[in-house]
């Protein structure tokens, strides 16, 4: 068996010529690019080394020798340790002006075009924003300790932390007394994690645990829930092993201007920043331009984010979503606000879905696109055949974005209008939106 070298420290006095679409700061030795977390441009540091390949390198900002004047000092005390964050040492102005740097240059770079207007940038509040996250969770026998947080950067450890400035302050605020919950448990040491779901009224934490719990845990749960206002769900194994440690809740937030309410399950995919999905379910519907004799379709709807406050303005919409469980949730929401021009249906869009009974021989005039992060090259591919003549594509990431760009272009479509949407503060996750229109 062959063992990894380990790799010999070095440091770098470096300076700092651009920032990278990870926000790490970019620089040349040696004819070897050098990837600097920490970071910025124009900036002088001592880093040290990481990583080493054999075109690049990465290192660590050990020392600002010169900061560069955008820097700002880091609201969290264990920020550059703890892996939920990567910007705050830059303000949330310069934050999102980066991640529009690195949406362009990625038109550029895939697809050679540019979009004939830039949107303006939608941002809320920077913290106390997340509602979704997975915490780890770990006991230190040497000093009867549990942990609770994010895991460190490139580490399985998790944070030494008392509070998180990003996640909603109704948890955040309050991982001291998380901590002293799972210390009392006698299965402390067999917790690895947390999944938690906060929605506008209720929280759901997830307990994940790898032996059962005798009768005074739930007790101890069941005190401290009442300490947090939270509500415990238990998971003994896979996601079908969730439920409830006494009742259920229901879980849900509202879209006030297109008079929606939606709800979902905690282990559902729903956006972490409700303030941001709001107005980012805004822009897409006036993107759309949508009106009374529009048919839309929305490739992967999920639980009907996007679907249900289409429904308000066009004649029907048409939701597909791979996963069967959201689809069903999807068609209660429908039912929940009373909308009954939505129908969903259950397809994998990374395969040929020209059999399907909503694919074959319709005609939508509209569509709106919201995939993962590997985009959504294979559905692109057959817009045409739908005589889509309006797209708006969500993206969660701009290489995918660029790509299926440069796809749709050579299908008929324009580029009109893009830009940056802020749904991760403090991070370099670039959420996206596109205005296609199809040429006719």
């Amino acid at each position: 068996m062959s063992r990894r070298r380990k790799l010999k420290n070095k440091v770098y006095e470096i300076e700092i010529e651009a920032l990278s679409h990870e926000g790490r700061g970019i620089s040349h030795i040696d004819n070897k690019v050098i990837f600097t977390r920490g970071a910025l441009p124009g900036e002088k540091v001592i880093a040290s080394r990481t990583l080493s390949r054999a075109k690049y390198e990465e290192a660590d900002v050990v020392e600002v020798i010169e900061p560069s004047l955008d820097r700002i000092d880091a609201k969290c005390s264990v920020y550059g340790i703890c892996g939920g964050c990567s910007f705050q040492h830059l303000s949330s102005l310069n934050q999102i002006s980066a991640k529009h740097d690195w949406l362009q240059s990625a038109f550029m770079g895939q697809s050679k075009v540019q979009p004939k207007e830039w949107l303006e940038p939608i941002q809320v509040e920077s913290w106390g924003y997340r509602r979704k996250a997975r915490l780890g969770v770990r006991y230190v026998a040497k000093k009867e300790k549990v942990l609770v947080g994010f895991r460190e950067r490139k580490s399985s450890f998790v944070t030494v932390m008392s509070r998180c400035e990003v996640l909603h302050p109704s948890l955040g605020d309050n991982l001291e007394i998380l901590s002293e919950c799972i210390e009392a448990l006698s299965i402390k040491d067999h917790v690895p994690q947390i999944e938690v779901a906060i929605a506008e009224k209720d929280t759901i934490l997830i307990l994940r645990h790898l032996q059962p719990l005798n009768e005074n845990d739930e007790k101890v749960l069941i005190d401290y829930a009442k300490k947090l206002s939270i509500t415990w769900y238990l998971q003994s194994g896979g996601l079908d092993t969730i439920k409830p440690l006494k009742n259920p809740v229901q879980l849900t937030y509202s879209i006030p201007k297109h008079n929606i309410e939606m709800s979902f399950l905690p282990n559902d995919f729903t956006q972490v920043n409700f303030e941001l999905n709001k107005k980012m379910i805004d822009l897409a519907i006036d993107l759309l331009d949508l009106n009374e004799n529009d048919d839309v379709i929305d490739l992967f709807c999920g639980l009907g984010n996007f679907t249900l406050p289409i429904s308000r303005y066009a004649n029907k919409v048409v939701g597909i979503e791979g996963d069967q469980g959201l689809v069903e949730r999807a068609k209660a929401n429908a039912e929940q606000n009373n909308i009954t021009n939505a129908l969903f249906y259950k397809a994998d869009l990374f395969e040929d879905v020209s059999g399907f009974e909503w694919f074959r021989g319709k005609n939508y005039n509209k569509a709106l696109i919201d995939p993962s992060r590997t985009g959504a090259i294979e559905i692109v591919e057959l817009l045409p055949r739908l005589n889509i003549e309006r797209l708006v594509y969500v993206s969660c990431n701009p290489a995918t974005l660029a790509r299926d760009t440069a796809k749709l272009i050579s299908l008929g479509f324009s580029l009109e209008s893009a830009g940056v949407m802020d749904m991760f503060p403090q991070t370099a996750h670039v959420e996206s939106i596109a205005l296609f229109v199809r040429k006719k």
